[in-house]
């Protein structure tokens, strides 16, 4: 076979391949057939195949690969996120007694964030944020989305890193569906990552995107009649802020991420 038809034979097997993966469409497929687009092609193979947690379907509590609980640190975690319930909202909590823990993690350091019946997402900014002293920087108002108050409580467990999950790193928010179709796993939201940062500030003076070179997308809050997606980050400058943005849910940036979650219901009453 010489140099022109295995370089055929490669174009045709990219146009036959491209259009299938989850992440990508038909007009991105034509995007990375370019010839000066296909130094971009491992990556985005990359991003299509990489699975970081082994999480196999079983009814909640999740049993998974990975780490037993008590090889990491989320009992500890847990008692943290129990006292700023407490402090900065008033309402005092047993999170073990009130939902079933995994007994296994993919990660070894926890973060869990209480999302309570009620919670808006203004009292978040406010007594979870500003609180605490935190600057707060809104391109849109955080109580306009359509998920900006908790209709029941939740226990959302995320792995305590400075970004978000490395695999989802550059995905449009478009495909989180397709991306998380399957998993144990949800894709963390605004509130919720308002609330870990808030607790991770008391606890480690510290903040989720931490950097400032990357962010999280909240696919699944939305702004009321329109086409964008929640974004999250810490802008690390003189006085540093956190900061929720929006961007249009078909962008794609190799900064912004989603950040896994095992969400846990109330333990049922009997």
């Amino acid at each position: 076979m010489n140099e022109a038809t295995l370089q055929k034979e490669q174009v045709n097997l990219l146009a036959l391949t491209i259009p299938y993966f989850s992440v990508i469409g038909a007009k991105e497929a034509k995007h990375y057939l370019r010839t000066e687009n296909r130094g971009q092609i491992p990556r985005v193979l990359k991003r299509c195949f990489a699975i970081p947690s082994a999480i196999p379907p079983s009814a909640v509590p999740v049993e998974m690969t990975g780490y037993p609980i008590e090889e990491t640190d989320c009992l500890e975690w847990i008692g943290h996120a129990e006292k700023f319930t407490e402090d900065h909202f008033g309402t005092k909590v047993n999170l073990r007694e009130l939902f079933p823990l995994p007994a296994r993690f993919p990660w070894k350091h926890i973060l869990p964030i209480f999302d309570p019946v009620g919670l808006t997402n203004r009292q978040m900014v406010s007594k979870g944020l500003k609180a605490q002293g935190l600057r707060v920087w809104e391109s849109m108002n955080v109580q306009c989305l359509v998920r900006s108050t908790a209709e029941v409580s939740r226990l959302y467990l995320i792995e305590r890193s400075q970004g978000p999950t490395l695999a989802t790193m550059g995905l449009p928010p478009k495909y989180a569906s397709h991306w998380f179709r399957g998993r144990q796993t949800v894709p963390l939201h605004l509130r919720g990552y308002g609330l870990g940062t808030g607790l991770l500030y008391r606890v480690k003076k510290t903040f989720l995107d931490s950097t400032g070179t990357t962010g999280s997308f909240f696919p699944e809050d939305t702004s009321r009649g329109s086409r964008v997606v929640a974004v999250g980050n810490y802008f690390p400058s003189a006085v540093g802020e956190v900061r929720f943005g929006r961007k249009k849910a078909y962008s794609a940036d190799v900064r912004l991420g989603f950040r896994e979650a095992i969400v846990l219901n109330l333990k049922t009453q009997t």
